[in-house]
């Protein structure tokens, strides 16, 4: 027995890998590092047992280079977001404790270490069975009646719970934007912003409008719903026939039970801008990829018609949020040089990428004709005043005089330390001197007294300027402090293993049934539920439960989508797959977005990167096949 086990080399290297997998990091902080529950240690285990059978014993694969290499960056992202995740004082982060002293520093190291053997080994494993799962010939598995069909029943067994259909606090706040509404306690006047994008506002108030002249604010409400639920059920039902095609029948089954679970239809059954966002973004993707997909397969020409609807998709997930419009035109310009790269005609392409400038600039036009406000810088910036403000508490030695006055303009000093909190920046969101955000009656108050303003001015753009060069100085000055604050303000988007306690808080199926005085239409007493308190709560408790179904769940954590990302990547330069590294890049422009976002871990700014993610793995299936092929 023993001389079995002595044939095995690398014996040592994985129990290097368990004994590395066996370090944690307390909370709050302990001296305590290997103090694994049982069945973790039990779980580990058998996952090495089973890479060392796969790889040692049955020799399926050799562990290379470029696995090491991103097995090194998942150890780091699954290390690092639990090193720096806050303690309990709400500025302080408990990373500086396991990386001081010499004993901590050498079991942090043989944690990431551990980690690096074990995701080695597990990217080449996976690798292996992409291989061969990728052994399937093109054919359309699934009729666009059949699961547009499926989609709809599945959602209209949530939806039926909900009629005539909830309001988010955004869209309640759209509406008042809509009609002007009065809030006479605070003697205040909603005007149009852009801060919920003006073009989305339009859209819902007048589908609603319709209703309501029809019949009332229900039917109204209703009307949106139906609206967004068909147009978004539609698109859905086009992705999955595209999963299937590209990479067979369980990956379509497996988009087809994503996209019907309530992840999508407790959002189609809300008024939000988030709802046709996503639709969007997935329809925008799906056009990108086909214009890749029609570049590499030449017999199949791509016609004038697809590039207009490229145009189409495009400026639709550009309108839905204000930050998508980076994102479109970053990807056009790649896949623009994409198709210089292949020698073939960028003719219109060109045509769409400046009929699209044309449109978008004709828009920002009427709403500067139109006094539409803008969203406030302040919603960009959220990381930034976390890293700057983060300084400022722990270090104030390292700011001048001058850098504090210049601080205080923006985020007054005196009010930092109470609002600070490395998972949320709304409240230090909240101190700008401009708000359109207005999410409590008082800043609404504030903007009433002229103690903040809707609307920026030379003088605070001015200030925003000098904020943003101190931030950049204290930057350079502690560079490993701001990927400190990063990474624990982004640790739910970038560790799977790290549950978000707003996992399933974020979707619209807890969202209140009181609507603050504040964001009443003038409707809102006419707008009742069908069916009573107790019984959604019902509905509700039943949704949670399908939303813990593994499945699901895998791919409603907010961190599913970087992890599949890099996956993604790592798997483009494994087959050397240019193609499949440009399809990725829209992608990576949404994920980068998620970690800019003012909350850690908030579902719904990952639900775009769910829709797409399934089909950037059908392309990558269809690359598999002609790297096999070759």
């Amino acid at each position: 027995m023993i001389d079995k086990i002595k044939k095995y080399k690398k014996l040592e290297l994985w129990i290097f890998a368990v004994l590395g997998m066996g370090v944690i990091y307390p909370t709050p902080i302990s001296n305590d590092r290997f103090g694994q529950p049982f069945l973790n240690v039990l779980i580990n285990s058998l996952l090495v047992l089973t890479l060392f059978y796969f790889i040692e014993v049955r020799h399926l694969v050799k562990i290379r280079f470029i696995d090491y290499f991103f097995g090194l960056i998942f150890s780091i992202l699954y290390n690092f977001t639990s090193l720096f995740i806050a303690d309990e004082k709400p500025y302080t982060i408990m990373g500086t404790y396991y990386l001081h002293g010499i004993g901590n520093i050498l079991i942090t190291i043989l944690a990431i270490l551990g980690w690096t053997i074990t995701f080695a080994g597990a990217l080449a494993l996976c690798s292996f069975g992409c291989q061969k799962y990728s052994n399937y010939s093109e054919k359309a598995f699934f009729k666009f009646k059949s699961v547009f069909l499926v989609i709809l029943i599945s959602w209209s067994l949530v939806i039926v719970f909900f009629l005539p259909g909830q309001v988010s606090w955004d869209a309640l706040k759209q509406f008042c934007e809509f009609e002007g509404k009065r809030v006479a306690n605070l003697e205040f006047t909603y005007i149009p912003t852009n801060h919920n994008p003006w073009f989305v506002t339009l859209i819902i108030g007048n589908i609603f409008n319709v209703g309501n002249k029809l019949l009332n604010p229900n039917f109204g409400v209703f009307l949106v719903i139906l609206f967004q639920t068909l147009i978004s059920a539609f698109i859905y039902t086009k992705v999955v026939q595209f999963v299937g095609q590209k990479s067979g029948k369980i990956m379509g089954i497996i988009s087809l039970v994503i996209f019907a679970s309530p992840i999508f239809s407790s959002y189609a059954v809300t008024i939000d801008k988030s709802t046709l966002y996503y639709a969007f973004c997935a329809a925008f993707y799906l056009c990108y990829v086909k214009i890749i997909v029609g570049v590499k397969n030449k017999h199949k020409a791509l016609h004038t018609n697809d590039y207009l609807l490229y145009l189409l998709t495009m400026l639709l997930f550009s309108q839905f949020r204000n930050d998508a419009l980076y994102i479109s035109i970053i990807s056009t310009l790649i896949l623009l040089v994409f198709l210089v790269y292949k020698h073939m005609n960028i003719t219109r392409l060109l045509f769409v990428l400046l009929a699209f400038v044309a449109i978008i600039c004709s828009w920002k036009a009427y709403m500067q004709k139109n006094n539409i406000i803008s969203g406030a810088s302040s919603e960009a910036l959220t990381i930034p005043t976390r890293q700057i403000s983060y300084v400022y508490l722990n270090s104030p030695s390292d700011l001048t005089k001058k850098d504090k006055q210049i601080i205080n303009k923006i985020t007054p000093l005196n009010e930092i330390k109470k609002n600070y909190d490395i998972n949320s920046g709304d409240n230090l969101k909240n101190l700008f001197p401009v708000n359109t955000f207005l999410n409590n009656p008082s800043i609404i108050k504030d903007v009433v007294h002229g103690e903040k303003k809707i609307r920026s001015n030379l003088k605070i753009k001015n200030d925003l300027r000098n904020y943003l060069k101190v931030w950049l100085k204290m930057g350079i000055k502690h560079p490993f402090t701001y990927i400190k604050v990063y990474i624990a303000a982004n640790s739910f988007y970038l560790n799977p293993f790290v549950c978000s306690p707003n996992l399933y808080g974020s979707l619209f199926i807890n969202f209140p049934t009181r609507v603050p005085y504040y964001v009443e239409p003038s409707w809102v007493d006419k707008y009742n539920y069908l069916f009573k308190d107790s019984v959604r709560l019902k509905a509700r408790e039943f949704i949670g439960l399908i939303l813990s179904f593994p499945l699901i769940a895998f791919f409603l954590n907010t961190a599913t989508a970087t992890w599949l990302l890099i996956y993604l990547l790592y798997r483009s330069i494994k087959i050397k797959s240019l193609d499949l590294f440009i399809i990725l890049v829209p992608l990576i422009g949404l994920v980068a977005l998620s970690t800019l976002v003012p909350i850690n871990g908030y579902s719904r700014y990952v639900i775009g990167e769910i829709a797409i993610v399934l089909i950037a793995f059908a392309c990558m299936f269809s690359a598999e096949r002609i790297n096999i092929k070759k």
